[in-house]
């Protein structure tokens, strides 16, 4: 057994904290795992790849070993350094996300489906791995709100989100409040991975461990609570609310859980997810000298040895009644509704997909009515746009939405690199397949020399494919070469 010495000064002083809350052995299990390097995980885009196929694929290009996460079907823990991981096309095009696997918990905890398109709120997003697994989840059938509080934060999201190949999200940069005040009764499910101490006991460069008074603690508490009690406002009756934090803190964690059931009483109740994980990892039932209602035991608590996973917190309710804003909630203004007036017309629709199936075999309008998605043109481009965010939310102030799809050009479109990644595979013509050097040249920037027949007319913008399949990007016919689109900062 590693002895204590073997821990930095910083993740040894948290650990000592939690002492009391464990028996010696697991303390002694948990004390041992923090002295082991943590693995990378990736969860693998469901919009863009059978899991298991994918997978394998990785493990026969790269020599990787993968193990999965025994509570995400789509993800993986992995035997290479977590540098290795960012540097591939897959990862460029969005087709995996790098994501510790405790962060995976959360949204698996839903019950969700494709087919009952649900309206869903992640209530703090950024920057956006939870939010494209409720993509995931939903197949892109529902539609996500992404909402983070914090301006800063909001291009990391859209540009996570654009990766994905998102079409049914939108995001919006709102105070938490704002959704149960304004908002009521009005989402099928809701996420809140809330802000919190980070005192998972994992000592990282993006998540450094740092002391945490009491005050702050306390302040991080009763925020929780008020996030919380907005999205079990904002939710529907009958419908499921999420809250997690990456912290192993009772005070952020099972206090605010119960702090909620005091609150609210019959109007939500916390439902047993057990069955969501292959062994048990309840959450706590005293902490120090506090002991917790027995309900408590049914969120979940990720203590680092019980999965190999940095520390967790997660728990489930169901509303049954309604939760009325309280008088000191302040009013927020709803914004602009969304303009309509940009919606492509019928005619303009049909010619976008005729063009669609006839260079690349796509069947374009399909997406859309299998998506409920249309098309809108704004200074940017070419939209797929969802649909019900014009119908059911039109209220909300979003400043981003759907996939940027096409671009309009003298004579006809060209396809974006978004919409490329996300459908490429599918695509039955219009591509060229590129040699290994070719490949490599062109995953460089590099144009590629040659004359291609892709086309009847050249200037057409094509498919760009590798001997094995992958997708690489897209690329346009001049003359003599194939003129590189890949963006600028793809890796």
């Amino acid at each position: 057994m590693p002895d204590r010495s073997a821990l930095s000064p910083t993740v040894a002083s948290a650990l000592d904290r939690f002492r009391s809350l464990l028996s010696s052995h697991e303390f002694d299990d948990l004390r041992e795992m923090l002295v082991q390097a943590l693995p990378p995980s990736i969860r693998i885009n469901l919009l863009k790849h059978d899991p298991a196929t994918f997978s394998r694929q990785l493990q026969e290009r790269y020599g990787w070993g993968l193990s999965p996460v025994p509570f995400c079907p789509s993800g993986f823990n992995l035997d290479v350094p977590s540098g290795t991981i960012a540097k591939t096309i897959e990862h460029a095009l969005g087709e995996y996300y790098i994501q510790e696997s405790a962060s995976m918990l959360p949204v698996e905890l839903f019950d969700l489906s494709p087919q009952t398109a649900p309206l869903i709120l992640d209530m703090a997003a950024s920057p956006g791995g939870k939010t494209t697994h409720l993509v995931d989840k939903t197949g892109d059938r529902g539609l996500v709100i992404a909402n983070d509080a914090s301006n800063g934060r909001i291009v990391a999201l859209r540009v996570v989100l654009a990766k994905w190949g998102a079409i049914n999200q939108a995001i919006t940069c709102l105070h938490g409040e704002y959704f149960g005040s304004q908002l009521p009764e009005t989402f099928d499910r809701v996420l809140l991975d809330a802000p919190c101490s980070m005192q998972n006991l994992y000592d990282t460069p993006s998540h450094p461990l740092r002391a945490v008074s009491a005050g702050e603690q306390q302040s991080l508490s009763n925020r929780q609570f008020l996030l919380l009690r907005s999205a079990l406002q904002t939710v529907k009756t009958g419908g499921q609310v999420v809250y997690s934090t990456c912290t192993l803190s009772p005070e952020e964690d099972e206090q605010v859980v119960e702090r909620v059931l005091q609150a609210f009483g019959s109007q939500v109740s916390l439902d047993d997810v057990s069955g969501k994980l292959p062994k048990p990892a309840p959450a706590l039932l005293r902490d120090g000298n506090r002991t917790f209602s027995p309900e408590i035991h049914k969120a979940i608590r990720l203590w680092p040895h019980i999965f190999g996973t940095t520390g967790f917190f997660s728990a489930r309710f169901t509303k049954h009644d309604t939760i009325l804003s309280t008088e000191d909630e302040k009013p927020v203004p709803s914004g602009k509704k969304l303009n309509q007036a940009n919606f492509l017309s019928f005619k303009e629709r049909q010619a976008i997909c005729r063009w669609m199936q006839d260079l690349y075999g796509f069947d374009l309008e399909g997406i859309l009515q299998t998506q409920q998605a249309t098309l809108l043109e704004n200074p940017h481009g070419i939209l797929l746009v969802p649909e019900r965010l014009f119908s059911q939310c039109n209220a909300l102030p979003a400043s981003s939405f759907g996939l940027n799809a096409f671009k309009r050009l003298p004579v006809g479109f060209q396809i974006s690199h978004e919409l490329t990644a996300r459908f490429g595979h599918t695509f039955r013509t219009g591509s060229v397949i590129l040699d290994e050097k070719q490949s490599q040249s062109f995953l460089a920037h590099q144009d590629i020399p040659g004359v291609f027949s892709g086309t009847s007319t050249g200037g057409e913008t094509l498919l760009v494919k590798d001997e094995s399949g992958r997708v690489l990007g897209r690329a346009k016919v001049l003359k003599d070469r194939l003129k590189n689109l890949l963006p600028p900062r793809l890796f």
